[in-house]
């Protein structure tokens, strides 16, 4: 895939994982814990299959795209 595409879609799905969050605190200050479970499971496997099937793929072929917040708990090899 071109560097281009590349970044453009992991802005992209990084922009829509943000705003699955955003959803979720949107559904637990509804109030109902079994439907907030329910919807944060739901999110958390979008957000796996994103990551499985789009992300690390990507990151993959262009590991230079890995953003910062990404490298958390990552060593640097010296």
């Amino acid at each position: 895939m071109e560097r281009d595409v590349a970044q453009s879609i992991l802005a992209l799905t990084f922009e829509y994982g943000g705003r699955l969050n955003d959803s979720m605190l949107a559904v637990r200050e509804a109030g109902d814990a079994e439907e907030f479970g329910r919807y944060r499971r739901a999110v958390g496997n979008v957000l796996d299959s994103a990551f499985e099937n789009i992300i690390n793929p990507i990151l993959a072929e262009h590991p230079d795209l890995k953003p910062d917040q990404l490298k958390l708990g990552e060593r640097e090899s010296e």
